[in-house]
């Protein structure tokens, strides 16, 4: 914009000096007619020497003043100069300069920025005094110097990126700071230098990183070591070497937790806590999945818990039995055959508890049923049975009571008891599958207890049937039939 505004004041400069030019011409023409005109109105004779030195001298400064003006062809050329060195201007400033505004020349080379400086400002001084030759070849040179200027940055660019990051890759921090800010010299607005740069400003906390995963490594910290170099990969993810450095980390550390787990299984497992052994062995199966130690540590946990379970069903057995309760004695102790089939004292106990609970319900039986026992064969094998179950009498004290109960329920029904049938005299009576009582009054009959009917006939009049249940508890019983309804 100041260069613009001093073209703009030079063309005002110029318009003044050539209004005075022809200001001036017009005075002298107007002089040279006056003269003219008086040396024409003269006598010849007196005139004519005087007249001729006057047109001589006038004649002078006619040539005088017309050497003053500028001829045509030369206005011409000057015209073609002044265009010439307006439109290399309006290269400079439209294509050169801005490439050239993007070196921080000043910092850079000094010398070349100075001497570029003393032709800009000859050229503006020359097309000032319109000198357009002198400032054409003033702008011209200035093109010249810049475009050298221009191609020397570009490669100095070029190398000092090069060796920025070189440099870098070397991890030479210092080096790689000053190639990367010579760059940014040379080439200010460039995005590839900018990145650079920040990358490079991170190489002091990259370096201090990798000091401390060289230190975790050498003290095989391999938690703390993976740990840091997620960091160094977040911070330089294309540091290689520390990527694959991850990988064999990553493989070193699962192999040590999957053993960690499966050492802490077998300690579970010894310490018959089945609930962390398998906590541990799933920890162990999320790492992987298929490695034989798996399937050693299941198969151990799978036999402790048939310990634990055999375990369990045992105590359960132990506390029914202690309890007198044999089916659930018999419950836990088939249970723990299912586990452990050749276990000859389970199977004892077993059968223990199949013979109480076989000898319960069959004198629970006879017990809801005491009239059977009234007959002789049963009431033997009653006997026997109880004579057998008496020999548990010291596992089982309900068993041994039922027996003894069962015994005398036995022994009752089996003690005959008075029973006297009155009736009449007129009414004949028996026993129904037992015997005849007869015509009788009153008679006493010896029966053991159970149920009986008795049967009464009359010539003439409705039979009569009569059950009666004479019961064990009973001392004595007393039966009356008596036909007395007529037919």
């Amino acid at each position: 914009m100041v260069l613009e505004q001093k073209i703009l004041d030079a063309k005002v400069d110029r318009r003044k000096r050539v209004t005075l030019l022809v200001s001036s011409f017009l005075a002298v023409s107007l002089l040279c007619a006056g003269l003219i005109y008086y040396i024409s109105n003269r006598p010849t004779e007196q005139l004519e020497q005087p007249v001729l030195n006057n047109i001589t001298q006038s004649h002078d400064i006619t040539i005088n003043t017309v050497t003053d003006t500028p001829e045509p062809s030369q206005t011409i050329d000057e015209d073609q100069l002044r265009g010439s060195y307006i439109e290399a201007l309006s290269d400079y400033e439209g294509n050169i300069k801005p490439e050239l505004n993007n070196i921080d020349l000043a910092r850079w080379d000094p010398m070349r920025s100075s001497q570029l400086n003393v032709l800009e400002n000859e050229a503006l001084t020359k097309f000032s005094s319109a000198n357009y030759a002198e400032a054409l070849g003033a702008i011209e040179a200035s093109t010249q110097l810049a475009q050298t200027i221009i191609t020397d940055s570009q490669l100095a660019f070029a190398g000092a990126m090069d060796s920025a990051r070189k440099a870098y890759d070397a991890d030479n921090y210092d080096e790689a700071k000053f190639q990367v800010t010579q760059a940014q010299i040379l080439n200010k607005d460039s995005v590839d230098a900018v990145a650079l740069s920040t990358k490079i400003d991170k190489l002091p906390e990259i370096l201090a990183l990798a000091e401390k995963i060289h230190t975790a490594r050498v003290e095989n910290q391999y938690e703390k070591e993976l740990k840091l170099i997620k960091e160094m990969i977040k911070l330089a993810p294309k540091r290689g070497l520390t990527a694959e450095r991850r990988q064999g980390l990553v493989n070193i550390i699962t192999n040590k937790h999957f053993k960690s787990y499966i050492a802490q299984s077998y300690q579970a497992i010894k310490q018959a806590d089945i609930a962390k052994a398998k906590q541990k062995i799933s920890a162990a199966k999320k790492i992987f999945p298929k490695r034989l130690e798996i399937q050693s540590v299941e198969t151990a946990i799978q036999g402790l818990e048939k310990e634990q379970r055999i375990a369990t069903y045992q105590q359960a057995a132990q506390t029914a039995m202690a309890a007198d309760s044999w089916p659930e004695a018999k419950r836990q102790l088939e249970l723990v055959l299912k586990e452990h089939v050749a276990d000859k004292s389970i199977q004892e106990s077993l059968n223990t508890a199949n013979q109480i609970i076989a000898f319960n319900s069959e004198f629970d039986h006879h017990i809801a049923n005491p009239y059977r026992l009234s007959n002789k064969q049963l009431s033997s094998s009653v006997n026997t049975k109880i004579a057998e179950a008496k020999t548990l009498a010291t596992v089982s004290p309900s068993l041994a009571q039922k027996a003894d109960a069962l015994s005398l329920l036995v022994e009752k029904m089996n003690q005959k008891i008075p029973v006297e049938v009155t009736s009449d005299n007129q009414t004949h009576i028996l026993v129904r599958g037992l015997g005849v009582v007869g015509v009788t009054q009153s008679k006493t009959i010896q029966l053991p207890p159970g149920r009986y009917s008795f049967e009464g006939k009359r010539k003439g009049y409705k039979s009569k049937l009569l059950d009666v249940l004479i019961s064990y508890d009973d001392t004595s019983y007393q039966v009356d039939i008596i036909c007395d309804e007529p037919i």
